[in-house]
């Protein structure tokens, strides 16, 4: 099926473009200068892009919002625009499903049952901590789950519980601060219980409780950092007789718990409410997230054509007119257009004066990262290297306008796909995200087989000069 380009963007953009390229051979040494510039722009955006990948950021979690009821009721509805958005821009798909869960966490509010979760990293203690809990009266409305062991590799486990105890056995690990942080941020209440703190001398025992409510400050209260000795270690008895004779055995000691056990109580009591509205919150977002993940595959669906569609329009505008300065303009005028486009796709209501700033902002972005002059090199080596039988004097500019218009469109899509999927407008977009996501797409592109690929792909699209052909 033909394309059918009815875009005032566009038709201008190649117009003004095409006016300039007339307007190249009465002073082609002003745009001469110009592509000195645009080579240094690149040199310099491509040691600025070096440098910041040295510098490393860390980022901490800002301070949450307390949970209400009302604030919980309010992510619900979002999570029903979502689904209802689901079922309007997914034809024949069942959403039956998604609308019982959500019925299902709209009655939980008055949940009395709760769940606590012994969590923990190999070898910390939870059997038996678990065992010992058991034994206690807590409540007939408690259950009480061991997690498998934790930690084992770099991913932060997610855990389905009302509350958490992290057993440790010492200071905490990385891999304990990276796992309180994302229970911090997503409502999770957790208890970090010491244990085997008999093994300790009591210097160490202070020292290391210390440490860690230093450290959990922000996060957790101190009353929630207990010391605890699930299974204490046998004391060794020695006797002494009258007559000279020395007994030794050993007595069994009973487990140190009370403290956890209280404090445990106090919760389940005072806090049963707010443990119940964490638990509801993470569900939903969790259900939120699968909706915007079944809508993010059916709008990429449709936005991929629109994508290729301008590339290959900006493949052709590039070949035709095989100058620098002007194909980036051109692209430009192509990309502003898709912005907008693919803005519509994602529900994302953009103005024409923002399509055309974040088009700018994109290419600005490229030529700072220095894509441009390495997609046109690799993609040049390629053409040459591989005796493709068609090149013509703007084969280079062609496909490489395409390549950028690909990695731009997939940088937006990648963006658009992270923002709220109920969110009606977009004001702008954020550049920080926008320069990851380009990277990120670039790095996922840039292997010589895929680029490869997408110049086979591209050939066919460019218009045929036999005049301007040669054999490489």
């Amino acid at each position: 099926m033909g394309t059918k380009v009815n875009k005032p963007i566009l038709v201008v953009g190649i117009s003004i473009s095409f006016v300039l390229w007339l307007w190249d051979s009465f002073n082609q040494q002003i745009i001469n200068l110009g592509e000195w510039g645009l080579l240094g722009a690149i040199a310099l955006g491509s040691g600025f892009w070096w440098w910041q990948g040295q510098t490393k950021v860390h980022r901490y979690p800002s301070p949450v919002v307390r949970l209400t009821e009302q604030s919980v009721q309010d992510v619900l509805t979002q999570v029903d625009l979502a689904i209802e958005t689901l079922g309007t821009e997914g034809q024949n798909l069942d959403i039956s499903g998604f609308k019982q869960q959500l019925s299902q966490l709209s009655l939980g509010f008055d949940r009395q049952e709760l769940t606590i979760a012994l969590a923990g990293g190999n070898k910390v203690g939870k059997t038996t901590l678990k065992e010992v809990l058991l034994n206690q009266t807590l409540s007939d409305k408690i259950t009480l789950l061991e997690t498998e062991s934790l930690f084992k590799t770099t991913e932060i486990p997610e855990i389905q519980a009302d509350l958490i105890v992290l057993l440790i056995t010492g200071d905490l690990t990385n891999s304990h601060w990276e796992f309180l942080q994302k229970c911090h941020q997503n409502y999770q209440r957790f208890i970090i219980a010491f244990n085997k703190q008999d093994q300790y001398i009591p210097e160490e025992r202070s020292i290391i409780l210390e440490q860690v409510r230093q450290r959990l400050q922000p996060m957790a209260s101190p009353s929630d950092i207990i010391a605890v000795s699930a299974a204490p270690q046998v004391l060794k008895v020695r006797k002494y007789e009258e007559t000279g004779i020395v007994k030794e055995w050993t007595e069994p000691q009973s487990p140190e718990i009370k403290q956890l056990s209280d404090r445990l109580k106090v919760l389940l009591e005072e806090d049963s409410k707010m443990l119940v509205l964490g638990s509801i919150w993470r569900e939903a977002m969790s259900l939120k997230q699968q909706a915007k993940e079944q809508l993010n595959s059916i709008r990429r669906d449709r936005a991929l054509p629109l994508i290729e569609q301008y590339q290959w329009i900006a493949a052709a505008t590039a070949f035709a007119n095989p100058v620098a300065a002007l194909d980036l303009l051109a692209t430009a005028a192509i990309s502003s257009q898709m912005v907008l486009d693919l803005g519509e796709i994602y529900q994302q209501k953009l103005s024409l004066s923002q399509g055309q700033a974040i088009s700018g902002n994109i290419g600005k972005l490229m030529v700072k990262l220095g894509l441009v002059e390495l997609s046109t090199q690799t993609i040049g080596s390629l053409l040459k290297s591989n005796a493709v039988t068609y090149v013509a004097g703007g084969t280079i500019q062609g496909v490489s306008a395409a390549y950028l218009t690909r990695l731009a469109g997939l940088s937006l899509v990648e963006y658009f796909q992270d923002q709220d999927i109920n969110s009606s407008r977009q004001e702008g977009i954020d550049l920080t995200q926008i320069h990851q996501k380009i990277k990120q797409v670039f790095e996922q592109n840039k292997r010589s087989a895929l680029v490869q690929r997408f110049i086979h792909q591209a050939l066919p699209h460019l218009p045929q000069s036999h005049g301007n052909t040669s054999t490489v």
